[in-house]
């Protein structure tokens, strides 16, 4: 037995690839690899196969007789060649199967792939990949295993391939190729958990499940088809007893059908709200936001629509008042309060027969109930939309510009933490500032002009202490040179107002190398205002997010055009407190399946919405200030809501 004393990396370069091993390892590791190393040197050439080589069992060992200390004595006795090199396999397979992980390793990384069957080389290549998953290497599980399902031919080997796959697949969210990997393996074991293909497909975008896809066997098309039954259901508000029920006939003998058999049977999913109360500041300082909401919501109430809907004025009424009135009247669904300090107020009244969306960001002591969400236009999750957004076209490495606040830390952190997880440490930083005269130097300590500075400081102190580059006037001979930005940044996203991007932008440009790529820079819907001709050439080339319903005049027109002669001044931040009323009573008869279906998501007028983890999210549409204009950069979705 080995003592184990302090951590180190181990190495080793095998005769077709190396393996480095955590430095989480112990210097037990060390001995052993060295032994393993002079085992491995002795079989330099393959020895020629003859009638009396006994054939190695290539399946795996019993776990129960045979150890990897054993296998790995056995291979230490056998000749050089083929044995041995398939005994080693045997042991390093087993060392994981043991959980001995560090041993594997080195195991696998002696094993010379020239001197094994082609059957042992494909085993090798799968023992590789459970080493990289131990490792957590996900993108090298997937590299080794791209084309291993053809070689494989042995019904646990498949089964531990996708497994492998479904593995790697979900910790990247892939999550359609994480439950076909899951779907694949059923066919190869009897333990077979259906519980957990369907929330891996739960998952999966919903705009995959809108368009129909031929899939050649019955038992994906059975699990494809359930989810784009529901996904319509969903989109048109129709019954999802009778989408589950047309798909029990199609497929009778599915998996799937214990699944669907619960859902019919839970209320959930099929009873729709049919009380809704709808909790607002009516009169006071906030009635103006109340009364936009309200709009909203009366504007989605068409009259088909078959919900009884009251309003609760929040700054009239006490808690007490409302729980009561709620609790007499059989609400079963609740929208709001829309200010915090009612939210806080409710809290303790808000234990109810009834499911809530709440008008704004969560307390950060409120326990989260099972059935209740939480829908927020504010700045924070708007810019966490937003560098999901960058993401998503392709930036790797970007700067963060924002106000010296709470606040302004405190997102510019949040969205610094999502960041690294995705690009790196060295991925994004931050800048702040406290006034208009730090942002100057804000914006130069983020784009390391600075330190171009810096040095061309230094160079010109060099050059006039030359005497031999003085002229003979005795002047200085003159330095030509150009101030430099970062050039691994490619985007630049400003956490401030309208009025602090107006003053950012500007230096921006000016710190920015003349000859080096135009780095886009990208706001908030903060800067999109109703006057734009104050300092719009500021704003010139700048990207913002805004909600749908603000950008697009093809989105419930009738509607925009009744409220804006109704309510005046028809300000842009009416119209998103509009859209928010809207979008929440539209929510209501999905709310609960979309609460245990974070893939779906369809298109309201402040975003594309999706339920996660009991927060609604939102992608925002795009837009570019182009001199006088706005142009729309991204039409992310088209208006193709059903109202039933």
């Amino acid at each position: 037995m080995f003592h184990c004393e302090s951590q180190f990396i181990v190495e080793h370069r095998s005769l077709d690839e190396m393996v480095i091993v955590p430095n989480k390892l112990a210097r037990c590791i060390f001995v052993f690899a060295v032994s393993v190393i002079a085992l491995a040197g002795c079989s330099s050439a393959p020895e020629p196969r003859t009638e009396r080589d006994p054939v190695p069992d290539s399946r795996a060992p019993d776990v129960e007789t045979t150890t990897a200390d054993t296998l790995l004595a056995e291979a230490r006795a056998a000749a050089p060649g083929y044995q041995q090199q398939e005994l080693l396999l045997s042991a390093a397979t087993q060392y994981l199967d043991e959980g001995k992980t560090q041993k594997a390793g080195v195991l696998l990384s002696t094993i010379n792939a020239q001197q094994i069957r082609p059957d042992a080389a494909n085993r090798l290549q799968l023992q590789k990949a459970r080493f990289a998953a131990a490792l957590e290497n996900w993108q090298r599980v997937l590299e080794l295993t791209d084309d291993l399902e053809r070689q494989l031919n042995q019904r646990a080997a498949r089964t531990q391939l996708y497994t492998l796959r479904y593995q790697a697949f979900e910790h990247s969210e892939n999550w359609l190729d994480a439950a076909q990997q899951l779907i694949l393996r059923t066919r190869y074991t009897d333990d077979i958990d259906n519980q957990a293909i369907w929330q891996i497909l739960t998952r999966v975008p919903a705009e995959y499940w809108r368009e129909s896809r031929y899939q050649s066997d019955e038992l994906t098309r059975g699990w494809f088809s359930l989810l784009e039954q529901l996904t319509q259901a969903l989109d048109y508000n129709r019954p999802i007893a009778s989408a589950l029920e047309a798909w029990q006939r199609t497929y009778p003998e599915h998996p799937a059908q214990n699944i669907v058999e619960d859902m019919l049977t839970t209320e959930i999913f099929t009873h729709r709200p049919q009380r809704i109360a709808v909790l607002l500041p009516l009169t006071g300082p906030l009635a103006d936001h109340g009364m936009a909401v309200r709009n909203g919501v009366l504007g989605a109430l068409s009259a088909d629509r078959p919900e009884i809907v009251s309003f609760y004025d929040t700054a009239a009424l006490s808690p007490e008042d409302i729980q009561q009135q709620l609790l007499t009247s059989d609400v079963d669904f609740v929208i709001g309060p829309l200010d915090r300090a009612a939210i806080e107020a409710f809290v303790p009244y808000a234990q109810g027969p009834w499911n809530q969306l709440w008008l704004n960001q969560q307390p950060s002591d409120m326990p989260m109930q099972s059935e209740h969400a939480f829908f927020a236009l504010d700045s924070e999750s708007e810019a966490e939309s937003a560098v999901r957004w960058l993401d998503s076209k392709g930036h790797k490495n970007i700067i963060l510009l924002g106000p010296d606040t709470q606040r302004g830390r405190g997102t510019s952190a949040r969205l610094q933490n999502w960041w690294q997880i995705q690009h790196g440490e060295q991925s994004i930083r931050s800048g702040f500032y406290s006034s208009s005269g730090d942002m100057a130097e804000a914006v130069q300590q983020a784009l390391n002009v600075n330190s171009s500075q810096q040095r061309i400081d230094r160079l010109e102190s060099v050059l006039v202490r030359d005497q031999s580059l003085r002229s003979a006037r005795g002047e200085a001979a003159e330095l030509e040179y150009e101030v430099r930005s970062r050039q691994d940044i490619d985007a630049i996203y400003l956490l401030g107002d309208a009025n602090q991007v107006r003053l950012l932008k500007p230096y921006i440009d000016v710190n920015l190398s003349a000859f080096g790529k135009r780095i886009p820079v990208y706001a908030s819907s903060a800067v999109h205002q109703e006057q734009r001709s104050l300092g719009e050439n500021d704003l010139d080339s700048v990207y913002f997010s805004d909600a749908p319903w603000t950008l697009r005049d093809s989105l419930e027109p009738d509607l925009k055009q009744q409220l804006s002669n109704a309510m005046l001044p028809w300000t842009l931040n009416r119209q998103r407190l509009v859209a928010m009323g809207f979008d929440a009573f539209e929510m209501v008869p999905k709310f609960s399946i979309m609460l245990r279906f974070p893939g779906y998501q369809y298109p309201g007028l402040t975003g594309q919405l999706r339920i996660s983890e009991q927060i609604v999210e939102r992608e925002l549409d795009w837009a570019r200030f182009d001199g006088h204009e706005i142009k729309l950069e991204v039409q992310g979705y088209v208006n193709s809501r059903g109202r039933n």
